[in-house]
């Protein structure tokens, strides 16, 4: 059992469980939990009767909607960021250990994921969604950039890195249909507990092919994303975020590749989504999310502190945070307010 708070890490028969157990705040990821999972991965790591590691939420509403930033917010505040940037730094070296580790990692993502949700789950084996898997990285509208690794992730999935980019600026709310097309998820399940009481007694191969439930079976079996990723891609393939704003502003409701109901719906949720989004944020994003494409995960979890530590010192995370989480009356007043009057540069030189 794990000495940290809000983490339960024990072994069950071939497997290593940690439980996230922080349900009022949607099991957001604190200094301590990240610290308890990373002494829980690092013990069964070397330890040969430990098959496969399992993480999970003890609630079902979600698996992990982010890190703490709240916390984060109220150090940045008062001008001490050493905290916050210890906070990412170890959030960080977490998800790195996670996509080289040597055995299996099972993520049962029921419910919501976000932000450093992902960063628990997408850099696993086995990322496992249900019906009613929720997934998204918002963090342009809290004045920060898609971090935890994710920048690479979704630069990297089995579809166009135009849609990775398109998921980081519009924080997209990602259906489980868009989770498979993506490659987010890779296992769709319809019970994840019992699948969970199933793999540490079972071979990892047998209990996953009795739990699998197929596509169709969903509500909305669809992707929005597969059946709009054309316009995706001739809009965030290439250029700045400034260039892509054009696109988005200039895109007329009529798409010829799909119905024009369905179209114009979805250009609607685009444009709304981006609505509450720094325009810091979207300038920043776009120039990690290339580089991040060009680089390994480690480069790209370095540039992502860089960055991220940048925005959070320049006050929108504050603010932005204020915005979502504290206040929560989605009236974030973000400095400069168009992307226009941001300068690339400022992120772009902070790259390796």
């Amino acid at each position: 059992m794990s000495d940290h708070k809000n983490i339960i890490a024990r072994v069950e028969g071939h497997a290593g469980v940690i439980e996230l157990d922080r349900p009022k705040a949607l099991n957001s990821l604190t200094p301590d939990m990240i610290a308890g999972i990373t002494q829980a991965v690092s013990k069964w790591e070397s330890d040969d009767s430990i098959e496969v590691v399992i993480i999970r939420s003890t609630a079902k509403r979600a698996f992990c909607a982010g890190g703490d930033v709240r916390g984060v917010r109220e150090t940045d505040m008062e001008g001490n960021y050493q905290p916050g940037d210890d906070f990412f730094r170890d959030e960080y070296a977490l998800n790195l250990q996670l996509a080289e580790y040597n055995k299996p990692i099972v993520a049962l993502m029921e419910g919501v994921c976000m932000g450093g949700g992902f960063g628990i789950s997408a850099h696993g084996s086995h990322r496992v969604i249900t019906p009613r898997t929720l997934g998204a990285m918002p963090e342009a509208a809290i004045g920060f950039v898609p971090d935890v690794g994710m920048s690479h992730a979704l630069t990297h999935l089995d579809v166009d890195p135009a849609i990775g980019l398109f998921i980081g600026c519009t924080g997209w709310r990602l259906s489980p249909a868009d989770m498979l097309f993506t490659g987010l998820g890779n296992v769709l399940v319809d019970d994840a507990n019992a699948l969970a009481e199933q793999l540490p007694t079972q071979s990892l191969r047998e209990a996953l092919q009795a739990a699998r439930i197929d596509q169709s079976e969903l509500d909305e079996p669809q992707s929005v994303l597969e059946k709009h990723q054309k316009w995706i891609v001739d809009t965030f393939a290439v250029g700045s975020w400034v260039d892509i704003e054009r696109r988005i502003a200039e895109s007329d409701e009529v798409n010829g590749d799909v119905n024009a109901e369905d179209h114009a719906k979805f250009l609607r949720a685009v444009r709304e989504s981006l609505e509450t989004a720094n325009p810091s944020s979207l300038v920043a994003i776009v120039e990690v999310f290339r580089r991040s494409a060009q680089t390994d995960l480690a480069t790209a979890l370095k540039n992502e502190l860089a960055v991220g530590g940048h925005l959070r010192r320049e006050g929108n995370f504050a603010e932005g945070v204020r915005a979502v989480l504290v206040d929560k009356d989605r009236t974030a007043r973000f400095d400069p307010a168009r992307a226009e009057d941001v300068d690339p540069k400022t992120y772009s030189e902070l790259l390796s």
